[in-house]
């Protein structure tokens, strides 16, 4: 972190903050989550505390304001074909989560936010295409204002990470953010894990450290950071 970028959590802070903030650094950060099953292993609110975790890392590096998260997504596990897992898992319609999205970025716009950044922890489809799709639709209506919906994957490596459902991955990242909210000693030593029993897609999580999870977590802040940084040069 710079010692001279200006940010902070949109709802910690008073208008004064805000706007001191903002005429120097006007993006908007949207971490996007779920209440979401995520096996016996790993928090409901997986997706949430690691979409909000790398807004703020990142906001720290380039500055400018991280809102509050919003834990409502379209396509969970629990109406996955083929798998049983209906409890422990809040789940929206697809036409809800465009609405939501279309009316936080029209008023982030009223406020004169030039860039928004929003991160989706949660990748079910079409919940994450839905989100693209309107930010697609509102760079066409405002060019002057780039708006950018992402999953953290989309600027990592795939040797460190590809989308997967408390996999490896998510579940490093646990572990890194919010070690005593994962067990990994729930999860079966004398079988293979599966996606119908254990609710996992995606590599093995049994062998997931904190350390992995961190070397996830700088090659998402160098990468976004750069990418971010192309975006404000045309847009700030």
């Amino acid at each position: 972190m710079k010692d001279d970028i200006k940010w902070g959590h949109f709802d910690k802070m008073r208008p004064t903050q805000i706007e001191e903030i903002k005429k120097d650094y006007p993006i908007a950060y949207l971490p996007w989550g779920a209440i979401e099953y995520h096996g016996s292993h790993n928090p409901t609110g997986l997706d949430t505390h690691k979409a909000t975790h790398l807004c703020s890392l990142l906001a720290k590096e380039v500055g400018g304001l991280v809102f509050p998260p919003i834990s409502l997504a379209a396509n969970l596990i629990k109406s996955y074909p083929g798998v049983d897992f209906p409890n422990h898992s809040i789940e929206f319609s697809e036409k809800l989560i465009q609405l939501i999205c279309e009316e936080y970025f029209e008023q982030l716009a009223e406020q004169n936010f030039k860039i928004v950044v929003l991160l989706s922890g949660h990748a079910g489809e079409p919940h994450l295409q839905i989100l693209r799709d309107v930010a697609r639709d509102f760079n066409k209506k405002y060019p002057h204002k780039f708006f950018w919906a992402l999953a953290e994957f989309d600027v990592i490596p795939d040797h460190l990470l590809v989308a997967n459902h408390s996999a490896l991955g998510e579940t490093s990242l646990q572990l890194y953010f919010d070690p005593e909210t994962v067990d990994l000693t729930s999860l079966p030593k004398d079988r293979e894990i599966s996606l119908e029993i254990d609710a996992v897609s995606g590599e093995d999580p049994r062998p997931s450290t904190a350390e992995h999870g961190a070397r996830i977590v700088n090659s998402f802040i160098e990468n976004a950071t750069d990418k971010l940084g192309g975006i404000i040069k045309n847009y700030i």
